[in-house]
């Protein structure tokens, strides 16, 4: 693991709010030549640090109106169907993650309306032999949502300025 210095954590808490933001502008914000940036980002890569750089898509926008996270629950284990890489390929699946507790997986979907998550639902992912219960959950609204999390630090000045008295 790479030590993480305060120029390398604004380097990234810029990179990624906006990964389209030029070496130069970095530079010029961090008070480093771009070279120097883009050195750093370099090694932040090759790190593992930053894993790569994506678009982020509003899925409203296309149509998916419809967030749900699915509690799914495993029969006992054959070791004859991998659950978790089985559902990866479900229609509309954003992620997949073992858990640990009453369920087995936690699984975070998209669908257009209610009437494609029931049909992805009956036609997908109950037919799965290795599972015995699902229990859906629709997103109402959603306050925060971020492929990435937030550096130490990063909303420390949000947190105190909300009269949070964070030191």
């Amino acid at each position: 693991m790479r030590n993480i210095n305060a120029i390398d954590r604004k380097i990234l808490s810029i990179l990624k709010h906006d990964a389209t933001t030029s070496k130069a502008e970095i530079g010029r914000k961090v008070g480093l030549a771009p070279s120097a940036i883009g050195e750093r980002i370099r090694r932040l890569k090759e790190t593992g640090v930053i894993l790569g750089f994506e678009t982020k898509i509003n899925p409203a926008s296309l149509g998916f109106r419809i967030l749900a996270f699915i509690s799914v629950t495993e029969r006992k284990p054959t070791g004859k169907v991998k659950t978790g890489k089985v559902l990866t390929c479900v229609t509309g699946v954003e992620e997949v993650h073992k858990i640990a507790g009453k369920d087995c997986f936690l699984v975070k979907i998209r669908a257009r309306d209610t009437d494609e998550l029931n049909e992805i639902l009956e036609r997908e992912i109950n037919p799965i032999p290795s599972i015995s219960g699902t229990s859906t959950t629709i997103v109402l609204k959603t306050m925060k949502e971020d492929i990435s999390f937030n550096l130490p630090h990063d909303n420390l000045e949000k947190l105190v300025s909300a009269g949070y008295g964070i030191a």
